[in-house]
């Protein structure tokens, strides 16, 4: 069975590793934007003959020494290793796009998995650029260090006007996350695993469970707010799934006032 170390880049508290306050003014850190691909590619992965490891703090309190991050990687014995970040240097140009880098002395293997995550993602979002050298290389301490085919993904400009309101969306963490998926099946025949129900059970529970933490949208709010006042709701798990007995009784009781 494949595993391959998922990377993202940085701390949530790394200095200066952030979105251009012109272009979003909530200044999102880099690390929230690289934590919520590599999150997205695990669970994708979850679906495949092969485990991931993360190398990075999940939490982004603590930004892990790269050589920490290498040397997890190579005692594991990992088959790739995969390093999500987000660029930054066009100074609220319109310039950017995806930039996937592996050091100048890489084998072949690590040029093989570069050029099949530059054009997996980039047919999944789209976001091409006007780099001159979209793979390019440069000799930075996780590829140089690593015993294993590695590579680096910068994955748009977080000071660009073209890129940075592409990135921040949640839909194009998604393509970025099926992108990298696909160039890993691409390049390691990963095959799909048959789910068991008790797989099924457990990822429909986790799934429950993220779904019941997550707030209402704006919209709903105030209808919301009517539905407690008519003590229809507590308000609680505004995204939480409904069985159709519950709707049934709210939509009795929602009849009877």
């Amino acid at each position: 069975m494949k595993t391959f170390c998922i990377d993202a880049g940085h701390g949530l508290h790394t200095a200066g590793k952030r979105c251009l306050k012109s272009i979003d003014p909530n200044e999102t850190r880099e690390w929230s934007l690289n934590s919520r691909i590599a999150s997205k590619l695990q669970q994708l992965l979850e679906g495949y003959d092969c485990t991931t490891l993360r190398m990075d703090d999940p939490t982004g309190e603590t930004d892990v020494a790269l050589s920490e991050r290498v040397s997890k990687a190579n005692r594991a014995g990992a088959d790739a290793y995969l390093s999500i970040h987000h660029n930054a240097g066009v100074n609220g140009g319109d310039g950017g796009g995806i930039v996937v880098f592996c050091s100048r002395t890489a084998s072949d293997a690590s040029r093989k998995l570069q050029k099949a995550v530059y054009e997996a993602t980039v047919a999944r979002t789209g976001l091409k650029g006007n780099r001159a050298a979209p793979l390019a290389e440069q000799d930075l301490y996780v590829l140089r260090k690593t015993d294993l085919p590695a590579v680096l993904g910068e994955f748009g400009f977080m000071d660009s006007a073209v890129d940075t309101p592409v990135i921040l969306t949640e839909e194009y963490a998604d393509q970025v996350a099926l992108g990298l998926r696909d160039a890993l099946v691409s390049s390691f025949g990963l095959e799909e695993e048959t789910m068991t129900d008790e797989q099924f059970d457990k990822m429909m529970e986790s799934w429950l469970k993220r779904q019941e933490a997550k707030e209402a949208d704006q919209w709903a709010e105030p209808l919301i707010a009517r539905a407690k006042e008519l003590g229809l709701t507590d308000g609680s798990s505004p995204k939480g799934l409904a069985t159709r007995q519950e709707v049934i009784a709210m939509s009795l009781s929602a009849a009877e006032k």
